[in-house]
């Protein structure tokens, strides 16, 4: 038995591909800064932080504190998913974050 092939070619089909960009250099980290705040009680801001990063009440204590005698602190370092996330979080209650590209 001998197959035969067909003589005309086949065209390749063209498809778009979407490309989640985020996803090519997943070695790019973020730090998530949280800025002093004078509008919002020091316990407002700690249930905060525990809502944004799932930790416990001294870790966000902890950045509370940070934050309220140096003028700022580090909450996150993380992927740049996360630390959108995570500053998304913090500015439901309209805390003052950035986000700082550091690799």
């Amino acid at each position: 038995m001998s197959v035969t092939h067909p003589s005309t070619p086949v065209k390749p089909v063209k498809r778009e591909v979407e490309l989640d960009l985020s996803q090519l250099e997943p070695w790019r980290e973020f730090e998530v800064i949280l800025f002093n705040d004078e509008d919002h009680s020091m316990d407002e801001v700690i249930g905060q932080i525990v809502k944004a990063l799932q930790c416990s009440f001294g870790c966000a204590q902890a950045i509370t504190f940070e934050a309220h005698t140096q003028g700022q602190a580090l909450v996150a370092v993380t992927s740049k998913p996360n630390a959108v996330q995570i500053a998304s979080v913090l500015r439901q209650i309209d805390l003052r974050v950035s986000l700082r590209q550091i690799n």
